[in-house]
């Protein structure tokens, strides 16, 4: 799927909070130069008019109003007429939750979303998560939580409604590409605990290493996986950053100092182009060539990383990525609130602009998405009839095994369905019944697992590249 199809200029955050340079690079600019010195050359607005409309609300309109709430959406409104996704205001109650939610524990679903079309899209569910159990998939957009619609919602106003309690339900409407209709599910939230890497080594010499995202602990668990895989005789890394969508600026500035020869690693712009801050690299040798991957949705802080290590002779391989090149810096308020604001744009060492046109690879390899579903969820045996939330991704996963046509992708569990699976079933060796069952249901898992990683091309590409520049 080319990148730009369907995420350029979305949003990308996670339920577990912005994950842009919200946080760390926040300060470079605004609140810590000090409020006074700032409203002393400051020529406040003429909120005449505001306060019309507020005086014709509280004396004429037909209930009672509640003044703070007049403001908060005053304020949020003034924030939004900037026309930036990236830009928001957060009351005390979000600005909290967005603290606990940016750490490696919190209590919620489980899935990393985006803003597409004014509505919240899952871009992946983590594993073990109720969204995956409950199959949840990559695309899903969340329209409804409760009963109660999500549209004209900010994501971080959405996200408050999805989070809560570990071990409360909620229900969510559910809108899927190829069902006409909005399915609904109910899960039981969880506390998620999510690393943000995983690696091995895929034989003697590759190492290989999953960043899913640039969190507090990234730095130091990256330091860890390097150092085993030398242990394990790493001549040489690829570094996968597909699906990651950025995180917390000095995390990414801490593991680039581990991997980005001496020099700069990124630098920052203000709005008139002037040079805010630049981030480097001491790392005298790195001893190891890599290979990065990238794709559409390795996004801000994943584009950081990669576009300085392209521009120190790293190549990249996949696709082009988001093209998020603006960091967002954090503004407190007396009352505990927070307005995060885009404030600066952040560019590669070789001067490349980020923002919209992304970090292009090397060698471009586009992939379908399909081939990114996670392993199917047993939730009972299906037959026909059965309109379970795995059929869909059962379905989706038989197409591109060629045991389904692409038509008979319908969410519902069908005659073809039925022909498919028993195909399947009298290859694997096993019971041709017809029915997912928990022993077929294991076996797909077994064969999608062997078919992802053969006809990963972009994997394949890299694997290529790095060793060659082994040899």
């Amino acid at each position: 799927m080319a990148g730009k199809k369907i995420f350029k200029f979305l949003a990308v955050l996670l339920v577990a909070g912005l994950v842009v340079a919200g946080s760390g690079i926040g300060y470079i600019v605004g609140y810590n130069q000090g409020v006074s010195s700032e409203l002393a050359t400051w020529q406040e607005g003429d909120w005449g008019k505001l306060n019309e409309v507020l005086l014709r609300i509280e004396r004429y309109y037909f209930e009672e109003v509640d003044r703070e709430e007049l403001l908060e959406g005053a304020i949020r409104g003034l924030v939004e007429s900037l026309g930036d996704p990236f830009s928001t205001y957060m009351n005390k109650e979000e600005l909290e939750n967005r603290q606990i939610q940016l750490g490696d524990t919190y209590s919620g679903i489980g899935v990393e979303v985006t803003f597409e079309n004014n509505r919240i899209t899952i871009l992946a569910p983590f594993a073990g998560s109720p969204a995956e159990e409950a199959g949840l998939l990559p695309g899903d957009q969340i329209v409804e939580v409760d009963g109660m619609s999500l549209e004209g919602m900010s994501l971080n106003e959405a996200v408050q409604y999805i989070r809560g309690e570990a071990g409360t339900e909620l229900t969510l409407g559910i809108i899927r590409e190829g069902r006409p209709n909005i399915f609904r599910v109910t899960l039981t939230r969880a506390e998620i605990t999510r690393g943000s890497l995983e690696y091995w080594m895929l034989d003697d010499s590759v190492g290989y290493i999953k960043l899913t995202r640039f969190a507090n602990s990234s730095p130091e668990e990256f330091s860890q996986a390097v150092s085993d895989l030398k242990v394990s005789g790493m001549k040489g890394l690829i570094l996968d950053l597909r699906d990651n969508p950025g995180g917390y600026v000095p995390a990414v500035v801490d593991i680039a100092r581990q991997v980005v020869p001496q020099g700069v690693i990124f630098y920052t712009e203000d709005r008139q182009g002037n040079l805010i801050q630049e981030y480097r690299s001491s790392l005298k040798e790195r001893n190891y060539p890599m290979v990065v991957l990238v794709n559409a949705n390795s996004a801000s802080a994943s584009e950081i990383l990669s576009g300085a290590l392209q521009d120190n002779e790293v190549p990249i391989v996949g696709e082009t990525t988001f093209g998020k090149g603006v960091g967002q810096s954090s503004y407190p308020l007396d009352d505990g609130s927070a307005v995060v604001l885009t404030t600066f744009k952040f560019f590669s060492p070789s001067g490349q602009n980020i923002h919209e046109d992304g970090i292009v690879p090397d060698y471009p390899v586009e992939m379908d998405t399909g081939y990114r579903l996670p392993p199917l969820r047993f939730v009972g045996t299906l037959d026909i009839g059965s309109e379970a939330l795995p059929v869909f991704q059962l379905q989706r996963m038989f197409v591109l095994l060629d045991y389904l046509e692409e038509a008979n992708v319908t969410g519902i569990y069908d005659a073809a369905t039925a022909q498919a699976v028993t195909e399947f079933q009298q290859d694997q060796g096993l019971a041709a019944t017809g029915k997912v069952d928990l022993e077929t249901t294991e076996m797909i898992n077994e064969v999608w697992e062997q078919f992802v990683w053969d006809s990963d091309l972009q994997f394949g590409k890299a694997l290529e590249v790095i060793r060659g520049l082994m040899d």
